[in-house]
């Protein structure tokens, strides 16, 4: 999975969670006269925190990952440049 589709899926899971807060509230404000327990606020609240604790533990393991990405990267260039070099240096002048 690239580091985009990772950050995609982590986006729309956050707004496909804050979508079902709104939901979720609508329904509390229309049900209040009708006594919404605390229980399924709780409820809910202990959900959406789970989701977003992991949203940020996937953010945050993405993130690692273009580190050593980022890392990985300028490892090899910087061998394909010591190669090149050598490379050139092995080569006879070649006469224009």
């Amino acid at each position: 999975m690239s580091q985009l589709d990772a950050l995609q899926q982590a986006t729309e899971r956050l707004d496909a969670a804050v979508d079902q807060l709104e939901t979720f509230l609508r329904q509390v404000f229309a049900d209040a006269e009708d006594g919404v327990s605390v229980a399924e606020l709780k409820e809910q609240l202990r959900f959406l925190s789970d989701e977003r604790d992991r949203l940020l533990l996937d953010l945050d393991a993405e993130k690692n990952r273009v580190r050593r990405l980022k890392a990985a990267n300028e490892e090899v260039s910087d061998r394909l440049e010591a190669l090149m070099e050598t490379l050139k240096d092995l080569m006879p002048a070649v006469p224009g």
